[in-house]
């Protein structure tokens, strides 16, 4: 009988121990935690704040600078920062800003020059005085447009400004805070309403000018930033295909000239855009992109405008309406 009982006390024993380990074996499982993997995020080379330029011997009176980066789109949003007067970088003419690949940003402009913070810059926009007019007994000219909007720097553009009141000896100048003057020469006024004439861009700064009309009498007025100075501006000649479905993503090349290294492609049909991502500037003369026409994209039929944007100097050029967006053929 003793030992009947000394053995089923053994016996109680090791069951208590095996089932003591399995629970300890089971909280060992549950507190295990599998790591997540993760995805990683590209290597930028600028962070918000950086001014960034093409060359470290860069002169220009303005450059951009860095505010953004979102590694979801990999883009890098971007504004114009202009030197104050002492020459330090300080202030934003406007509140224009942009987005960029992060690749072509940086390969387009590889040097960081400065860093600031950004929420200190201030938007500093310059104003004409107001002057005290003499009273006339005419009219004050007044100026509509002038046409063309843009000249390359150092080229000698023929220019037609439309307006009314010009009077036989009026004069055009291009003004500019902070720049010289530019008069034109060979000035013509053909009617009251269009003066014709040229400017000689020749050591011109890069920028948006103000157009001034001024009658031989003192009367005069101003289009504000009417005419900028610059690289020449994209032109566009042919776009193949010129024709896509719905949901489709071809292949688009773009003919025409004075494409820079760094450009933005976008189909515009009125407010929606559509990015030709990739873009590849082999030559000044094409560009290669791939088109996402999906829905989720902002698809649509229709007609759509060709933009190319050359993003170190900002200026822009346009196909109306010659790439047509069709229904989807796929069920």
């Amino acid at each position: 009988m003793e030992k009947k009982l000394k053995n089923g006390l053994l016996i109680c024993g090791i069951l208590v121990v095996v089932v003591l380990g399995a629970g300890c074996s089971g909280d060992s499982l549950a507190g295990t935690t599998t790591p997540v993997p993760t995805t990683a995020l590209p290597a930028t080379k600028f962070v918000a704040g950086d001014i960034i330029a093409k060359s470290a011997a860069s002169t220009d009176q303005s450059l951009l600078l860095i505010t953004k980066y979102d590694p979801k789109t990999d883009m890098y949003t971007r504004v114009r920062i202009y030197k104050n007067t002492d020459g330090s970088w300080g202030h934003f003419n406007d509140n224009w800003t942009d987005t960029a690949e992060r690749t072509v940003v940086e390969k387009v402009y590889p040097v960081k020059i400065s860093h600031v913070v950004v929420s200190s810059i201030p938007v500093v926009t310059y104003t004409i005085p107001v002057t005290t007019k003499t009273t006339f007994s005419g009219n004050s000219p007044t100026v509509s447009s002038i046409l063309p909007v843009s000249g390359a720097k150092d080229a000698t553009v023929i220019i037609t400004i439309t307006g009314t009141d010009f009077k036989s000896g009026a004069t055009a100048t291009l003004t500019r805070a902070g720049s010289p003057s530019i008069t034109a020469t060979a000035v013509s006024v053909s009617s009251s309403t269009k003066i014709d004439g040229t400017f000689n861009l020749f050591g011109g700064e890069n920028g948006n000018y103000n157009v001034v009309v001024t009658n031989p009498d003192g009367q005069s007025d101003t289009k504000m930033g009417a005419f900028s100075v610059g690289d020449a501006p994209p032109m566009i000649t042919s776009v193949s295909p010129s024709t896509a479905a719905l949901n489709e993503t071809p292949r688009l090349t773009i003919n025409g000239q004075n494409f820079k290294e760094g450009v933005k492609v976008t189909l515009v049909q009125g407010t929606s855009e559509i990015v030709c991502v990739n873009p590849v500037s082999t030559f000044s003369t094409k560009i290669s992109c791939d088109l996402d026409l999906g829905l989720s994209r902002g698809g649509k039929t229709g007609n759509w405008d060709v933009t190319v944007l050359n993003i170190d100097s900002q200026q822009k050029g346009t196909l109306t309406g010659k790439f047509t967006v069709t229904n989807s053929t796929s069920t």
